[in-house]
């Protein structure tokens, strides 16, 4: 019996809700649009999402604080207010409730994303609505935790439940009547972001956020960047980044404002909303990191090609010595392996100093050196001499097409291509 009661009344509200929403709708739709209520995210003792340098908080009365002042300066007609202009802890519910207590016609909640993945990133808006991804409502269920640290929590959000269904259908409808609104106002935000915030545009969605709960006129949370990657933190935590974001959602502002009062003011180019001086600093903060960058990627450049003159001047044998060989009629090499090194060294290494023709190569993970470069073992055999005087683990090894060959095969190849080598006498009949 006490449940159907309670299911009973749960239909009542609801169609009470509903109706009162419409009323409300009607009425406002009848309005100039003459007052904006901006709510900086979060406060007090409640950071928000905490990067590596910024916290949300303070992010976000930065830039509602920048927004404000480009709406006083840019549209008389329009009044501003603010949930918190310094910092201050304020209880979700009553961040919406300041703006129907002076039936403001848009809400506008700024707040910043965080992911556990430092790759996250871009901008989003979200209207109230069922979520429809399970992302949608991770990120409701992050912004709504505020309200278990809130006194009289149960009393002032009438039971609110985040895991149970019938929330999610209860707070929905409170936005109802002014989800097309809320909806428009957010793809024309979007629209701004993606063509002057270097971010990704994550597009407009849907969930259950209580600080747009009770808003009784259209009602947007805006995701203005992740804290949690470090570019973008870096942007929106900057002063500049920060002015690009208020004027993005100025702009939209002036935009819808136009659509519902039909009206057909110009809307201010992105240019003439950001200060002279904060242009001015990015304008050189830009250029000193392109020289900056340009000079690194010149040294990168030069060292490379350092690199690859020692690595020439260690890998290959001189060409007189090659054509020398190749004239004698045999493509197997005889040289004297020196050292062996787990890193490859550089042509100014002292160990390198005095020897003729080194040549490295690989094996079995270590970098193997040689010196010398002979057409015969007898040869090789006498400049091992020589070698030995510094290295007297030194030996000589055979190479065929420049590859390691033992000195049986060595001595193979070399006996098959004397038997198969022309004779003299064959030479001059020729």
């Amino acid at each position: 019996m006490y449940k159907q009661r309670r299911f009973f009344l749960k239909i009542v509200f609801i169609v009470g809700l509903f109706m009162a929403c419409t009323i409300g709708f009607a009425q406002q739709g009848a309005n100039v649009f003459d007052k904006i209520v901006i709510d900086a995210g979060h406060g007090g003792n409640k950071p928000g999402a905490i990067g590596s340098k910024y916290k949300e908080k303070d992010i976000t009365l930065d830039v509602a604080i920048k927004l404000g002042k480009l709406i006083n300066q840019n549209l008389n007609s329009v009044k501003v207010y603010y949930t918190r202009v310094i910092d201050q802890d304020i209880d979700l519910y009553k961040r919406s409730s300041i703006a129907n207590q002076i039936s403001a016609d848009l809400f506008i909640s700024i707040h910043c994303n965080s992911s556990t993945s430092k790759a996250a990133g871009g901008v989003e808006t979200y209207a109230m609505g069922l979520g429809k991804s399970d992302r949608n409502l991770e990120v409701a269920k992050k912004e709504n935790a505020e309200i278990l640290t809130e006194n009289n929590a149960l009393q002032n959000y009438e039971g609110f439940d985040a895991d149970a269904p019938e929330t999610d259908i209860l707070m929905s409808l409170y936005q109802s009547a002014y989800l097309n609104n809320s909806l428009d106002f957010a793809s024309k935000l979007q629209t701004q972001y993606q063509k002057f915030v270097p971010f990704r545009n994550r597009g407009v969605h849907q969930a259950n956020f209580v600080v747009l709960w009770k808003a009784a006129m259209p009602a947007i949370l805006t995701e203005i960047g992740f804290i949690s990657n470090t570019k973008e933190e870096e942007y929106i935590g900057s002063e500049y980044g920060q002015w690009v974001i208020a004027s993005c959602i100025f702009r939209a502002i002036c935009e819808y404002r136009n659509k519902v009062d039909n009206l057909k003011e110009k809307i201010p180019e992105i240019e003439t909303l950001i200060p002279q001086d904060v242009q001015a600093r990015e304008k050189a903060r830009t250029q000193y990191l392109a020289e900056k960058k340009a000079e690194q990627e010149q040294k990168a450049k030069e060292k490379a090609q350092q690199d690859s003159i020692a690595n020439h001047q260690v890998n290959l044998s001189p060409k007189d010595s090659i054509q020398t060989i190749q004239k004698s009629g045999t493509e197997v090499v005889y040289r004297v392996q020196f050292m062996s090194s787990p890193t490859r060294l550089n042509k100014s290494d002292g160990r390198l100093s005095g020897l003729e023709d080194v040549f490295a190569y690989q094996d079995k993970g270590a970098w193997k050196y040689t010196a010398g470069v002979f057409a015969t073992q007898k040869e090789a055999l006498d400049y091992l001499k020589k070698i030995k005087e510094k290295y007297a683990d030194a030996f000589v090894v055979a190479f065929d097409n420049g590859k390691r060959i033992s000195m049986v095969e060595a001595q193979r190849l070399q006996k098959n291509k004397n038997i198969n080598k022309p004779s003299q006498s064959d030479t001059s009949t020729k």
